[in-house]
């Protein structure tokens, strides 16, 4: 029977074989390039957020870039406010039955509360 310890107490090194992607990986990775690339070559959609984020036509320069930041960070600031409690709840339901992720789940839920808020307070 084969030991990692030889007779003296030290350690043998064993040498890993490279891992080699898996044949699943290769082909999903494969069937999303195309739809990646449909997605990225449709050129009206940055209108439609423009016209859905209600940033002027004439707005040159910073005003467009902080009229669309404040029209698109507010909805998802009142998402995350709605959705931070639940996440709270969960991490310590977690966290009392003894998982080790629940405080993650509650430390990402409050970051990413204040870290939109925070974004909001600059473009305020």
């Amino acid at each position: 029977m084969f030991s990692p310890h030889d007779s003296h107490g030290a350690v043998a090194v064993v040498a890993r074989r490279p891992r080699v992607p898996k044949r699943h990986v290769l082909v999903a990775a494969g069937a999303l390039a195309p739809l990646l690339a449909g997605v990225a070559a449709l050129h009206g959609s940055v209108e439609i957020v423009a016209n859905a984020a209600g940033i002027p036509k004439n707005a040159q320069g910073i005003d467009g870039f902080v009229n669309g930041a404040k029209a698109l960070v507010n909805p998802a600031l009142v998402m995350v406010a709605a959705i931070a409690p639940l996440a709270l709840i969960a991490g310590g339901m977690m966290l009392l039955f003894g998982s080790r992720r629940g405080m993650q789940i509650i430390g990402t839920s409050l970051g990413v509360l204040l870290l939109l808020g925070s974004v909001t307070a600059l473009i305020d």
